[in-house]
């Protein structure tokens, strides 16, 4: 291939790579509830690469999300836009989460998007999560960057058309 043509590519995979970048936007706030300290690590890199969230909160146990989310109940702007939870986590595990968020959602002063991240590809799970109303879907690890960004732009996607 002539230089002129591999160049020519080059400047518009660049172009591509910076539209992408500009259309994507970002969330005040992402939580990341994984118990595993890898996982949750690779996920917060990522968002961080991607730029989706200006704050990104890591918990390694749902205990310590569910008490952040009381002890912040009042407050919009610490409160995370979007979940990522995982399911199998020792003590209070993922199920926990949601039953617990489930009856504290009515006192929080904004609707936050919870999406199950697992490593599990068991039917029960899946179908599980996704009959639990809290739960916008259920995705299965490794995580991605599209993944994330996916994620991020239906949350913007579903906010424009709440207020249309």
């Amino acid at each position: 291939m002539p230089k002129l043509a591999v160049l020519r590519s080059a400047l518009i995979t660049d172009r591509l790579s910076l539209s992408l970048v500009v259309m994507s936007r970002k969330i005040s706030n992402l939580c990341i509830i994984d118990d595993d300290p890898m996982s949750s690590f690779y996920i917060k890199r990522l968002a961080e690469l991607g730029e989706v969230a200006s704050i990104i909160t890591i918990y390694n146990n749902a205990q310590g999300a569910i008490d952040y989310l009381l002890n912040y109940k009042k407050s919009s702007e610490n409160l995370p836009d979007i979940i990522l939870l995982d399911i199998y986590m020792p003590g209070i595990d993922g199920w926990g989460f949601l039953a617990e968020f489930q009856k504290l959602k009515h006192t929080l002063p904004k609707k936050m998007e919870i999406y199950v991240i697992s490593s599990s590809d068991h039917p029960s799970d899946i179908k599980r999560a996704k009959a639990t109303p809290e739960v916008v879907d259920y995705f299965q690890k490794p995580v991605t960057m599209e993944l994330l960004k996916g994620i991020v732009d239906d949350f913007f996607k579903e906010d424009n058309e709440m207020k249309s």
